[in-house]
C-alpha cells in the first residue's frame, strides 16, 4: 500500500476541526508538503482555493467527515482526499485516498505522521 506523509501538527488541526463540528475543507501545500488547513463547506471551495493560491500554496487535498471517498461534485484540483471519522469508542480516525491509476476510482493510502 502506498503511503501519504502528513505533518503531525496538520493531523492534529484536522482532528480539532472535526471536533469543532466543521470537519470539512481543503488543505494547502508548499512544494507538495501539506501545510495549511482551510475549513469550509463545498459551497466556499472557490474562495478557499483563491486564498490558497494567494498564499503561494497549491491545493493538496479535500478533507471531510465521511465514511467513503466523496464524488467530485465541486472541482478542487486536489490529488488526495482525507476522511475523518470517529469510531464507536470516540477515537478519531484518518483515512487517505488518491486516484487509482485508471483515474476512475479512489485507492486507499497508508498514512504516516512526521514529527514537525
Amino acid at each position: 500500500m502506498k503511503r501519504l506523509k502528513l505533518p503531525r501538527t496538520l493531523a492534529n488541526t484536522l482532528l480539532a476541526d472535526l471536533q469543532s463540528g466543521v470537519g470539512e475543507g481543503l488543505i494547502g501545500a508548499i512544494a507538495d508538503v501539506p501545510v495549511s488547513v482551510y475549513p469550509c463547506p463545498p459551497a466556499h471551495f472557490a474562495a478557499a482555493l483563491a486564498l490558497i493560491r494567494s498564499r503561494g500554496e497549491t491545493s493538496f487535498a479535500r478533507y471531510a467527515h465521511a465514511a467513503a471517498p466523496i464524488a467530485d461534485s465541486v472541482p478542487t484540483g486536489t490529488s488526495y482526499q482525507i476522511l475523518l471519522a470517529a469510531d464507536i469508542k470516540g477515537v478519531i480516525l484518518l483515512r487517505a485516498f488518491t486516484r487509482a491509476d485508471d483515474g476512475a476510482r479512489w485507492q486507499e493510502l497508508d498514512i504516516g505522521l512526521d514529527h514537525d
